[in-house]
């Protein structure tokens, strides 16, 4: 068996590797949306969308709406290559940059620092929806400033002399901020999002998504703490049949029976501890199998690593894997959807460079 440092500090590693790479992307996303309406290029803004003027600013160049195809092009590429990116390696959007993500674990930071103990834990829930309505605020006027140039937003919010249209909007995005992270949360990805609709025809049946390792997990089981994985027993992995007989009993108990009670000689690696569904912003049980509910934040693989280390057993019992019936030992082929949208994207960069130039 493995040493209890080893693996505790591999749990570590794995899990600060993955919390490191949600801070950069967060802080990137976020530094972004509110650090661009300030950017200025030879005295006007960066990126601007002057809807009243009718044109597009764009690093110092402006763009009247006929002269924006490139950018469409441009659009549909960035699409494309998201759509490739998925493909190849899952919803790593959803799990790193997709804005609800960021804004949603912001908001939760934000309920760390507000968590108050003793006298002070009433003041908790209204300071921290305070803070909030004024991020939220922010956000709406650094949504608007990329169709209004955003100091003379500022300006007019702090004068009182903002038009009625500019009022409106910036209420708008704020509110429709402030209300679908404090109380939608990940409901929006898992029924309102359209990129989480359309992952059946971006994925294949090679794409990775997050699983869990049943042949290894199976039969679960509460044990002591001082028993060998099964990766260092001869019990050695399950057959896939027999341990997809022992999840659809474990989910479905009313239909299938009880699972027999099982002597820890003969238990798979998992503890049945379910923090991974407790972990779960949706309340799934990945254990169960994968769901196009699930938005692939991660949660489960921390905490079911959490769990695996306290046991000393090998981590990654849930992981970020091709779908287990691909086959380890199946020749590649070709891949149809990354060649295509690899070849979109391509095109489509070639497209708007032509029409760039013939402007």
């Amino acid at each position: 068996m493995r040493p209890v440092r080893s693996i505790g500090e591999a749990c570590v590693g794995s899990a600060r590797k993955r919390d490191t790479l949600r801070q950069l992307t967060t802080t990137a996303m976020l530094a972004a949306f509110y650090g661009l309406p300030w950017l200025h290029w030879g005295g006007t803004p960066w990126l601007l969308l002057d809807i009243d003027a009718r044109q597009f600013q764009i690093a110092g160049i402006a763009m009247q709406p006929e002269q924006s195809l490139p950018l469409l092009w441009l659009a549909i590429a960035a699409l494309a290559l998201l759509c490739l990116v998925t493909s190849l390696h899952g919803r790593l959007w959803c799990t790193y940059a997709c804005p609800q993500t960021v804004l949603t674990r912001l908001f939760r930071k934000l309920t760390r620092l507000t968590d108050f103990r003793g006298p002070a834990k009433p003041l908790g829930a209204p300071l921290r929806h305070a803070f909030w309505a004024l991020i939220a605020l922010w956000t709406g006027i650094s949504f608007v400033g990329y169709f209004s140039p955003i100091d003379k937003l500022v300006h007019g919010a702090l004068t009182f002399s903002l038009s009625g249209w500019e009022c409106f909007w910036i209420s708008f995005y704020g509110l429709a901020t402030w209300a679908n992270v404090v109380y939608l949360h990940e409901q929006v990805c898992s029924y309102l999002c359209p990129y989480s609709r359309v992952q059946g025809l971006i994925a294949d049946a090679r794409t990775p998504c997050i699983q869990y390792n049943a042949p290894r997990g199976e039969p679960r089981g509460p044990r002591d703490r001082d028993n060998a994985s099964v990766l260092h027993r001869s019990r050695g992995l399950l057959d896939a049949t027999t341990a997809a007989d022992y999840v659809f009993r474990a989910a479905h108990p009313a239909i299938a029976g009880a699972i027999p009670n099982f002597s820890p000689v003969h238990l798979g690696d998992c503890i049945d501890c379910a923090a991974c569904v407790a972990a779960c912003p949706i309340g799934l049980d990945i254990r169960n199998g994968s769901s196009i509910s699930c938005i692939a934040c991660g949660n489960c693989m921390d905490a079911c690593d959490d769990a695996m280390a306290a046991s000393h057993y090998p981590l990654d019992l849930i992981h970020r894997a091709r779908p287990t019936g691909d086959g380890d030992g199946a020749p590649a082929g070709l891949r149809i959807k990354p060649l295509a949208f690899a070849c979109v994207t391509l095109l489509c960069v070639v497209l708007a460079a032509f029409t760039a130039a013939s402007i």
